[in-house]
């Protein structure tokens, strides 16, 4: 469950997010502001993070990319806004620089798994559209319940069209070419 704080701070910026202790339990993201404070993610989402990452790694590379899980996005032209996508898959030039957080106009591909209603609410609405308003071209939406089933959204004036909804496996050309199966993005018993 994620909770979110505004009333005993006021107005969340990446700077005041930057002041607080750190820490290893919860993940931290502003949207408009307002702080959103989230559990680390369960071990089936995990699960799903690495598979989805090791598929998406080579293909990855051989377009001048890399695929980074958990990574701080960041857009300049708000100081009130920061998302930690699942997976993010970025150009490698901003790697080569190693920032602590990476700027959304480097980000090519932001990848949400979704492991409850209220991540998939939260996925298919308010990243949805944050996403688009910073630009990033490319969106995944991977849902693990009540069937693994990945979703593809691409940016087209401002605003992302859906590609294609499948729980089965789908070859994609862009923004690299890979095949994804997203019965293969959770963890099955006996494999």
């Amino acid at each position: 469950m994620s909770v979110s704080f505004t009333e005993s701070h006021g107005r969340w910026t990446v700077d005041a997010l930057r002041r607080l202790p750190e820490d290893e339990f919860h993940r931290y993201e502003i949207d408009d502001g307002v702080l959103i404070v989230s559990p680390r993610p369960a071990a089936p989402h995990q699960v799903a993070s690495l598979e989805i990452a090791v598929v998406l790694r080579e293909p990855a590379r051989a377009a001048g990319l890399e695929v980074i899980q958990e990574v701080e996005v960041v857009t300049h032209r708000r100081d009130d806004w920061l998302k930690v996508p699942d997976l993010a898959v970025v150009v490698g030039d901003a790697v080569d620089a190693e920032p602590q957080e990476f700027e959304a106009a480097d980000v090519v591909l932001a990848v949400e798994i979704s492991g409850s209603r209220q991540s998939r609410n939260r996925d298919f609405g308010e990243k949805l559209q944050a996403y688009a308003e910073a630009g990033i071209s490319h969106y995944w939406i991977i849902e693990l319940i009540p069937t693994p089933r990945l979703t593809v959204f691409e940016l087209a004036d401002g605003a992302y069209r859906e590609v294609v909804a499948s729980e089965e496996p789908v070859k994609l050309t862009r923004p690299f070419p890979v095949e994804i199966d997203p019965a293969r993005l959770r963890r099955a018993r006996g494999r």
